[in-house]
């Protein structure tokens, strides 16, 4: 079994960094982009006709950065991503599908970002707020203002991520929140919450966007709902690949934790069950120097 050690690699990811989680990350990046009703749904045609360079921070293997340069194979799509692993799949995954406006590289987003002042017309961060330290945050979207173009876009999206009648669930969650918690990885005060779709807006007038506005989804993945499989299948991964973490975070114990899958395998698949993940995108203009 992996290990969780994010003072030895730098990498805070809950998940791991591994074959099944790029898998895993690219299924999960296709779920949320059905429910939040595209890749770009809240930016109307007249904007996107302006943007040509864009770039996604943190995006693990690449799924939404693959997806922006096949929809729009006028726009240069660049990812950026801590782990050799991801970027590697990402490469491979961009050859295969004969892309050539998509570019990859390796970097720690909570580094100085690797690009000259304003390089892009659209910056992204899609649902980091598991993987970036709190306290990074301010710095990374000083950064992420840097490299955006006067009048350009940052964009950000984060999860609430669910609310069920699933008993273990509940219990998988508030020890996911305890984890974060532990790891300086949590926005809100305590662990009854991520309370990272409180703070989106805010980041991005704490740089001095203009025009800040968001846009609420929800992936309903309640038995019977059109996303229960997606939803079933992404948390049975995601309590698969999280065990280090919550070994490390000691909140858990494993045999504890292996009940505890068990119990919400059983529950998840119930006809009774009901569960929703809140979606909360928020994006702003760089000012312009007019």
């Amino acid at each position: 079994m992996s290990t969780y050690d994010p003072e030895q690699t730098g990498n805070y990811y809950p998940l791991g960094d591994s074959h099944p989680e790029m898998v895993q990350l690219i299924d999960s990046d296709r779920y949320f982009t059905r429910s939040m009703g595209g890749l770009l749904p809240e930016q109307p045609d007249r904007v996107l006709a302006r943007v040509h360079d864009v770039v996604d921070i943190a995006c693990g293997p690449g799924g939404w950065v693959l997806s922006m340069a096949e929809a729009f194979p006028d726009m240069q799509v660049t990812g950026l991503d801590i782990s050799q692993g991801m970027i590697d799949y990402a490469r491979v995954l961009a050859r295969t599908s004969q892309l050539e406006n998509v570019h990859f590289q390796v970097g720690n987003a909570i580094d100085p970002l690797p690009w000259p002042d304003a390089s892009f017309d659209l910056v992204n961060a899609r649902q980091i707020e598991g993987a970036i330290p709190t306290a990074s945050w301010s710095p990374l979207l000083i950064e992420m203002a840097r490299i955006t173009k006067p009048g350009g876009i940052i964009r950000l999206t984060g999860n609430e991520w669910g609310i069920t009648n699933s008993p273990a669930y509940e219990t998988f969650m508030e020890q996911t929140l305890q984890g974060l918690q532990k790891f300086g990885l949590n926005h809100a005060p305590d662990t009854r919450s991520f309370g990272i779709t409180t703070m989106l807006s805010r980041y991005l007038r704490d740089v001095g966007c203009v025009n800040v506005q968001e846009r609420l989804s929800f992936l309903d993945f309640s038995a019977g709902a059109p996303q229960h499989q997606d939803g079933y299948s992404l948390n049975m991964i995601a309590a698969e690949l999280s065990e280090a973490f919550r070994l490390a975070a000691g909140i858990t114990t494993q045999a504890a934790y292996n009940e505890l899958k068990r119990r919400l395998s059983l529950e998840m698949a119930e006809d009774s069950f009901r569960g929703i993940i809140y979606t909360m995108t928020a994006w702003g203009q760089k000012p312009d120097l007019q």
